[in-house]
């Protein structure tokens, strides 16, 4: 686990393979969100497209890291983020399977699932790099925001609607989830 762990730690060529793909994410991503960024107004964009962006803030984070000149609170903020939006993309596929695998479907949604708990599990080794501070705490702030906005306003990725209660209990959960989970990792290092 700990040579796992290290990989984040001590950079290594492949690390720029990593960047690639995550910036191919954030591409493709934006690209899905497509329609609905432009059927919404352009201050709700940064409250719609939460993959991608964790993809981006995650990539941002690597490039930090490889030339030395590492962000912890950037780094933690992307480790949150990844983790949440990977497990929570992971979780509505599977919760409305009949919907997203169906077999017209199956295709993009099987490997955005695989794409996604990709994302969830790079976040851990990230979040590892970061020496916590408390004035992480905006963090949290950030992603409840990020909730209060997504099932209040509706900013939320379209999806099937029933069990919208279970979802957004859910998202809340994983706001503190991720946002401990990498407290864990980065506190105890």
């Amino acid at each position: 686990m700990r040579k796992f762990l290290e990989l984040f730690v001590k950079p290594k060529r492949w690390i720029w393979l990593v960047i690639a793909i995550n910036f191919g994410g954030v591409i493709y991503g934006w690209f899905y969100y497509e329609y609905q960024l432009l059927s919404s107004p352009p201050h709700l964009w940064i409250f719609i497209a939460d993959c991608p962006n964790s993809a981006l803030l995650v990539a941002i984070s690597l490039i930090l890291i490889a030339r030395n000149r590492k962000s912890d609170i950037l780094s933690f903020f992307a480790s949150c983020n990844a983790l949440k939006y990977g497990i929570w993309t992971c979780f509505v596929i599977l919760l409305y399977h009949y919907y997203f695998l169906s077999p017209e479907r199956r295709l993009l949604y099987s490997c955005m699932f695989i794409s996604h708990a990709l994302l969830a599990l790079e976040a851990i080794p990230l979040a590892y790099t970061v020496k916590f501070d408390r004035r992480y705490i905006i963090t949290l702030f950030w992603l409840l925001l990020n909730d209060f906005m997504d099932y209040t306003i509706g900013t939320h990725p379209y999806m099937p609607l029933e069990k919208i209660e279970l979802v957004t209990g859910f998202t809340v959960f994983l706001s503190f989830f991720s946002f401990g989970l990498c407290y864990l990792l980065s506190y105890h290092r």
